[in-house]
């Protein structure tokens, strides 16, 4: 397997954790695969997460969150640059279709598995067992995400820390572009990168933010943000309209689940950030 320039530091912690899967799972570990932005492509050391997924046998004695508790802590102990970054998903592969309540394997990130994993230990059975989701069980998992974890407190909370601790790239990516990548992956239903979801922004009849989400994606290319007093007040000025404009946008949709609270939501964020940045102005 060829390794694309710029992953390296990516793939050692990908091998470290597959080193301690091995020894603390056995012959329980099946297969082990690479997902993600080093499994599509698009991975920044700077902001991209390491993502890991661990297919086993079944064994209901096997206590599969502390074990991944486990190979975590051994990473980080390795020192790595990057080993915090380590995300590990896991299932055993004949319930890979309907993981169960100790699994961690959402519908996107197993069909992310089935199209672009790329198998780094073990038997590859994906033609035995790994069925992507559907659009409609991806498109529910995102929405709900979206309605639990993005709101007009938890948005605010997030330009403080890019106020009071510095515009990281890490930080600024990722609030411009999780809405981004939200409306892309509701649209059609499948796991791709950052790069996919900003072209398929941007080419969307009313996008209001072409300009910085296209820099938002330069950030994470280029793994800094040059001029952080600029892209602070650019984010302040815009994030809370992208985030209303993406969530508005999908709530006037009747395909799509929870579209009334998607609109609802999407009126709050609109409306909180109008109100703050009339403060602002004062």
């Amino acid at each position: 397997m060829s390794i694309e320039p710029g992953t390296e530091e990516g793939w050692l912690v990908l091998d470290a954790a597959v080193r301690s899967a091995r020894e603390r799972l056995g012959a329980g570990l099946l297969s082990a695969y690479a997902i993600g932005s080093l499994a599509h492509g698009g991975f920044s050391p700077a902001v991209s997460d390491i993502d890991l997924a661990l297919l086993t046998d079944e064994r209901p004695d096997r206590d599969v969150l502390s074990i991944v508790s486990m190979v975590a802590a051994d990473v980080r102990a390795t020192g790595h640059a990057l080993a915090d970054r380590l995300s590990i998903f896991h299932a055993p592969w004949v319930a890979f279709r309907d993981p169960p309540p100790d699994a961690r394997f959402p519908p996107i990130d197993r069909y992310d598995l089935v199209v672009f994993g790329v198998l780094v230990y073990g038997i590859d059975q994906r033609a035995v067992y790994g069925a992507a989701p559907g659009v409609e069980e991806i498109r529910e998992q995102a929405v709900a995400h979206a309605l639990e974890h993005v709101s007009a407190a938890q948005l605010a909370a997030d330009l403080r820390r890019l106020e009071d601790g510095g515009v990281t790239v890490h930080d600024a990516t990722k609030i411009v572009l999780w809405p981004v990548r939200l409306q892309h992956v509701c649209d059609t239903g499948q796991a791709t990168g950052n790069a996919a979801a900003v072209e398929h922004y941007v080419r969307l009849e009313g996008a209001r933010h072409r300009s910085l989400v296209r820099e938002a994606l330069g950030w994470r290319e280029r793994g800094a943000v040059p001029d952080g007093r600029a892209a602070l007040r650019r984010i302040v000025d815009e994030v809370h309209d992208l985030h209303a404009e993406v969530l508005g946008r999908l709530g006037d949709r009747s395909d799509m689940p929870r579209h009334s609270e998607l609109a609802a939501r999407g009126r709050e964020l609109g409306s909180s950030g109008a109100s703050g940045r009339a403060g602002k102005s004062h």
